[in-house]
């Protein structure tokens, strides 16, 4: 009788521990909360501030397809009209990422909520000073790929 509740304490313990170590991140290694999935659907956005000097102001539309895609639809008040462009992304596992415009060569580094909801950025090319939020509308991509 004593064996048979040692054993059966033995392989609970062995089995507890074999499920705590599988759901660990590595030695050395943080979990990842983010990934290219997290920033999935389409997301209103409103930014101010300086691009080239001059005061700046857009709102617009970006979709984000989960795999590193983004198209967008923006008003900007330099341009004055309704432009589209595409580009592509990045996730960290820390929820810390970068996206590329296509049509120039603007980075912007951003840090998306981990559960995708929204997320802050920065634009870190040239001398513009602009920072923004934006927040998902919906799950779907409103802006297509051309």
């Amino acid at each position: 009788m004593k064996k048979a509740a040692l054993f059966t304490a033995a392989l609970s313990l062995l089995v507890a521990g074999a499920s705590f170590e599988s759901s660990a991140a590595p030695v050395g290694q943080a979990p990842a909360f983010c990934s290219l999935k997290t920033l999935k659907g389409s997301y209103a956005y409103s930014i101010q501030g300086y691009r080239g000097g001059k005061p700046y102001a857009s709102s617009g539309l970006f979709s984000f397809d989960g795999a590193g895609r983004a198209a967008i639809i923006y008003t900007s008040s330099i341009e004055r009209a309704q432009l589209a462009t595409t580009g592509t992304y990045t996730v960290n596992g820390n929820c810390s990422g970068s996206m590329t415009l296509a049509a120039s060569t603007v980075v912007n580094n951003f840090y998306l909520s981990p559960s995708g909801d929204s997320f802050n950025f920065v634009r870190v090319s040239a001398d513009d000073v602009i920072g923004t939020e934006a927040r998902r509308v919906s799950r779907e991509l409103i802006v297509k790929q051309p």
